[in-house]
Parts: C-alpha cells; structure tokens; sequence
C-alpha cells in the first residue's frame, strides 16, 4: 500500500510539473501576442518569485551568518544569475517571432550546449558518443527548421542564443548546487542568492529596450481602466504560473531520480510538440516531423547514457538539461 501510494505521489507530482511547463510555455505564447513586451514580463515574473522566495526564507530560516562569502557570490552566483537571466530574458523575447514547436525543438538543442560547457569546465571528458548525440540533435534541429514555413531569422537567433546561455547557466548551477562545501545545495537557498541578480541583469535591459514604449502602449497607460487592469492580469498570471514552474521543479527533483526527471522531459517536449500541431495550428512537414524523431532520438541517448554512467545516482547536469 506505500508503493501505491508512492507511486500516486510522484505521478501527481509530475502531472503538476507538466501542468505548470506546459501551461506557462502556451500562455507565454499567448501574453505576448496581447502585451508586446516579453522583456518586461520576465523582469515582472523573476521580481515576483524573489518576493516569495525571500518571504519563505525569512520565516523559516534563523538569523545567523550567511553561508556565502562576498568573493564567491561574485565569483560564483554572479555568473550563474547573469546567465539564467538572459536564458529566460531571451527565451520569452523568441515568443514575438516563433512558433510553440520551433521554440520546444530549439530549447531542447540546450543539451548539446551544456555537454561542450561541461567538456570546457571539464566536468565531462569528450568521448565519441558524446559527439554522435550532439550530431543526432544537431541534424535534428536542422531537418526540423527546413523550409520551416513559419521559419523566422531573428527569433531563431534569439531562441538558440538562449540555448547556448542556458547550456553555460545550467553547468554552472551544478557547480554550486552539487558542492556542498559551497552552502548552496538546498534549491530555495540558491534561488534566493541568484534571483537578486537576475533581476538587476533583466532590468537595464526591459527598461531600456521596452520601459518607454511600454508607457507609451495604446492598450497600457493610455487606455481605459478596464483595459489596463485586464493587461495587469495577464502579466499577474505569467509571473504565478512562472513561481509554481519553480516549485514544481523544486518538488518533483526533491522526490525522484534524474532518470525519472529526465523521462518527463522527453514526454513533456512531446506533448508540448503535438498540443502546437492541434491546438495552436503550427504546420510541420514530413522533413520537419523526421527532425522531430532525429532530435528526441538524441535525447533519448543522452538520457540513456547518463543513466548508464551514474547507475541511478543523482546528476544535476542530467536533471537540469531538462528544466525550463
């Protein structure tokens, strides 16, 4: 009866993640198409999950020393927090100019970012296999966005820029979340370290870029009051949906496996593809639908792969190729 009822927990769990991924990755698509100003909107969402991140702490966390030294928060977290939050400030900024299935194609290629980060940082040693699942995913990208009709230059650019900053983000976190000695294991702690600065990163460039035009917006600070609240709304639901992402994450890896965690991403990339082809109307060709099974079938060996080397053991580069 414990296995049952385990087994319901982290299914439950997962169900909750997928919720969250999927619904924020649609509604992003959605807000952006309303409130042309992504850039602004994720320097609203990662504001709002600091808030909370910092509330919880304050309460739950007793008055003593900080676990980290100045010179490692710069050495260390500054880099980490810079490049989360070009991955998400460039993540959302693609959603003005790609569809769903060309984003969820695009942001998978993160794996072969974070193998030739972790060969540099050399916390992985090259090997040929390695090279043959970045070449499966690389020709699956290609075949993907083929004569893609709704192929668009500048948001390509965008999505894969993000990719690549989240290969590089994501190699660092395992350095500072898979050393204890460096007192930033626990998730909740390390958001609370990183999150300021992603802000501070975020913000120049959402003001710079968006803030003017923003107070500008027809459907912002000149409209009626009905219509501002209701793009108030929206925005307040993005960022909501962007902090229960965070914890589900935080959730399902507390109680699972990376093998575990890293399967749900397979499935999750799938649904997110097939819900774009029905529901959102994205058009993919025979050429582009092979790209598809190229690329997952990389993923699918890397995921493997990994779970051979560790034999179950938990792996934060393997568990974080798959978040965001």
């Amino acid at each position: 009866m414990t296995n049952v009822k385990y087994v319901l927990s982290i299914l439950g769990q997962i169900l909750f993640y997928y919720s969250c991924s999927i619904s924020l990755t649609f509604f992003n698509k959605w807000c952006f198409s309303k409130f042309h100003f992504p850039l602004m909107v994720s320097f609203f969402q990662m504001s709002m999950i600091g808030h909370v991140v910092w509330f919880y702490r304050g309460i739950t966390k007793p008055s003593g020393k900080d676990p980290i030294s100045w010179e490692m928060f710069f050495k260390r977290v500054c880099p980490t927090a810079i490049a989360a939050s070009m991955d998400i400030g460039l993540s959302n900024w693609s959603f003005m100019y790609i569809t769903v299935s060309m984003y969820t194609m695009c942001k998978s290629t993160c794996i072969v970012f974070i193998l030739i980060a972790a060969i540099i940082f050399r916390i992985e040693k090259p090997k040929l296999l390695s090279i043959v699942v970045i070449g499966l995913i690389s020709l699956g990208l290609f075949m993907f966005t083929y004569k893609a009709t709704s192929f668009n230059l500048f948001g390509f650019i965008l999505v894969m820029s993000a990719s690549a900053i989240g290969g590089v983000r994501w190699v660092l976190a395992q350095i500072l979340l898979q050393r204890d000695s460096l007192g930033l294991s626990n998730t909740l702690e390390f958001v609370y370290y990183v999150n300021p600065v992603m802000v501070a990163t975020i913000m120049p460039l959402a003001l710079g870029m968006e803030g003017s035009d923003m107070l500008l917006a027809p459907n912002f600070i000149l409209a009626e009051r009905s219509q501002q609240l209701h793009i108030v709304m929206i925005v307040l639901v993005a960022a909501v949906l962007a902090l229960l992402l965070t914890f589900s994450e935080y959730i399902l890896l507390s109680n699972t496996s990376s093998i575990t965690f890293s399967i749900s991403g397979i499935v999750k990339e799938i649904a997110v593809l097939g819900l774009a082809s029905t529901v959102g109307g994205d058009r993919l060709s025979g050429i582009n639908m092979g790209g598809l099974v190229v690329c997952l079938t990389g993923i699918s060996l890397h995921v493997y792969l990994k779970y051979q080397s560790t034999k179950g053991k938990y792996s934060c580069l393997n568990v974080m190729s798959y978040v965001m």
